[in-house]
């Protein structure tokens, strides 16, 4: 068994971070789904039968506020948009190029397909604020990134 020197044991350490950060972002963001979204109108289950668990596990709430139409409607999608971002951050993190180029494919990925609702080639209703959110949480992760994990793998 070879001993990994500090700064090694420590981005192995923040890659796993990553990924189970990206996996509970992803996780979050399924859960508001399956809680409080009618699963009867989504595409996916066009494609692949319904569980029976989600129709027991839906809880309507009242959308009368913006708040929780942006809770229920907005939030998931930039929550798997941070979790895309943190999964490439933890493949790539210690390569900059790499990571901004499969950053940058993977925001156009997810851009692409909000923006396709408009001429109606993805299922879906197109909200602005489904991008702003992206946007508001890609620009954290990178903030966040810059100001804190940056500094602990130069």
């Amino acid at each position: 068994m070879t001993k990994q020197n500090p700064k090694e044991k420590n981005i192995r350490h923040l890659k796993i971070a990553y990924l189970i950060a990206a996996f509970l972002a992803f996780l979050t963001g399924a859960a508001i789904y399956a809680f409080y979204r009618n699963i009867n109108n989504m595409a996916l289950f066009d494609f692949i039968p319904k569980p029976k668990i989600l129709v027991s596990l839906y809880n309507p709430i009242k959308t009368e506020t913006i708040w929780s139409n942006m809770f229920i409607y907005n939030l998931p999608y930039g929550l798997w948009c941070l979790s895309g971002l943190f999964f490439v951050r933890s493949v790539w993190l210690q390569n900059e190029k790499w990571r901004a180029i499969y950053s940058y494919i993977y925001i156009a990925i997810v851009m692409s397909y909000v923006l396709l609702k408009i001429p109606r080639i993805t299922t879906g209703t197109f909200d602005v604020l489904d991008l702003i959110f992206m946007v508001t949480f890609a620009f954290i992760e990178s903030l966040i990134f810059k100001m804190f994990i940056n500094r602990r793998i130069l």
